[in-house]
């Protein structure tokens, strides 16, 4: 009985036998095939490549040669230049040249300037003139002369100072540089007159200027109120009108304002202003007032007239007798009353005026010269700054303060310009001896 149950369990388990032994062939196999293929990829061995030698040809090396000179230069030696010196002639006599006389200008082309030359200026130079101790440069200048009563009357230095300053105005222009541009205008009397037009420096034309500025306020005999003025200038003027209103102004101003005013129209750079006051023409209306000047007034005044044009003229001929030049009186009838009939009484006015200050003169300049900087077909300079010097020569009766004339003073000092007041006759001359000898 026992044996046969051992023989049970061998017949029972055979098959799971056979299959565990097939596993492990199988497993073995593929152990080794695995083997196999590692060791074939690691020992495969790399291809190489042998280069075939190449036969160049050898090409031979040069030796560089540089040649050298050894040969010492020949230095030649300075030929000495033969100078021929031609003894003058001692008897034989030499012209006499004379060198035009330039104490108006200090500088010419090439100098340096600090103001803008305006249109028609070279541009390269910036003469600098001095008038009557007033120094200024420019390429455009515009010369403004007062020829009113006022500047002749006695204590100014009469007719005799007001030659002076013309004869002083000729030979500064005299001196100009060519280059430089002038113009030249007269008021006084309620006209404005000017020289042409603005023209070069040139002899011929400082000439013509000349003559027409001679006869100028020139009077031989009675020295009337019909016998000084532009109307007495030479001919080839022309009197200035059209309008010049502009902000802040009201209307256009006389006396020396209109003639400023065309200066800066013309882009002058620099204007020299000869006056003895600011001027009742520097107004406007603003309103009327009752006059209380009746026809005994009216007759009293006329009488008063007559007196003084008799004493007047009376003295005027006992000044022609002595050779003396005559008296000037300014404001007409109104001057000669209150000169020969001390105290009484003149026609009062009926209008109210307000008068103009110095900025509101020096604005209406400065926007009249950039409307027409802008508006101008030929523009010269560096950018659109204007660029104007005011000078003002302030001729005052001798005597008188030294202080400065507020308002003229103020006109120079907001344009970068000079004040110079002169006081009478013997300043005047002091002014014109010390420039010429500069």
């Amino acid at each position: 009985m026992a044996k046969s149950g051992k023989k049970g369990f061998a017949a029972k388990h055979a098959k799971s036998s056979a299959m565990l032994v097939s596993i492990g062939i199988h497993a073995v196999l593929i152990i080794v095939a695995l083997s196999f293929v590692a060791v074939t990829v690691i020992t495969k061995e790399d291809q190489v490549f042998e280069a075939k030698p190449v036969n160049r040809p050898k090409m031979q090396r040069r030796k560089l040669q540089a040649p050298i000179n050894i040969e010492k230069k020949r230095t030649q030696k300075p030929k000495l230049r033969k100078r021929i010196v031609v003894q003058p002639k001692l008897n034989k006599t030499m012209p006499d040249i004379k060198m035009p006389e330039m104490t108006g200008v200090k500088g010419g082309i090439g100098a340096a300037g600090d103001g803008m030359g305006g249109s028609g200026g070279v541009g390269f130079s910036m003469p600098e003139m001095n008038l009557f101790g007033v120094k200024s440069r420019g390429e455009k200048v515009f010369i403004i002369l007062d020829s009113s009563a006022y500047m002749m009357q006695d204590n100014m230095g009469g007719i005799a100072a007001y030659s002076i300053i013309k004869s002083e105005l000729i030979r500064i222009l005299e001196g100009l540089n060519p280059t430089v541009l002038f113009n030249v205008a007269v008021y006084g009397g309620g006209e404005e007159t000017l020289f042409p037009e603005m023209v070069s420096a040139s002899s011929a034309n400082v000439a013509k200027a000349d003559a027409w500025l001679k006869p100028l306020n020139a009077v031989k005999e009675d020295a009337g109120s019909t016998k000084y003025g532009p109307k007495t200038l030479g001919s080839g003027g022309s009197r200035i009108t059209g309008s010049y209103t502009i902000e802040p102004l009201k209307n256009t101003p006389g006396g020396w304002a209109k003639p400023t005013l065309m200066a800066m129209q013309s882009q002058a750079d620099v204007v020299f202003l000869l006056t003895c006051r600011w001027g009742n023409e520097l107004r406007y209306k603003t309103g009327t007032k009752e006059r209380n000047w009746d026809e005994d007034d009216q007759k009293k005044y006329r009488e008063n007239v007559a007196k003084a044009r008799a004493l007047f003229k009376k003295e005027n001929e006992r000044r022609a007798a002595k050779g003396e030049a005559p008296r000037v009186i300014a404001r007409g009838d109104r001057g000669l009353v209150n000169a020969y009939v001390p105290g009484a009484r003149l026609p009062p006015g009926g209008t109210t005026y307000a008068n103009y200050s110095p900025e509101m003169m020096v604005e209406a300049f400065k926007n009249l010269q950039s409307k027409s900087k802008a508006t101008s077909a030929v523009k010269s300079g560096v950018g659109n700054k204007v660029k104007y010097t005011i000078n003002v020569i302030h001729f005052v009766p001798e005597g008188s303060p030294s202080a400065k004339d507020p308002k003229l003073s103020k006109l120079a000092s907001e344009t970068r310009g000079e004040y110079m007041k002169i006081r009478g006759l013997s300043a005047i001359q002091s002014y014109v001896s010390s420039d010429a000898s500069e």
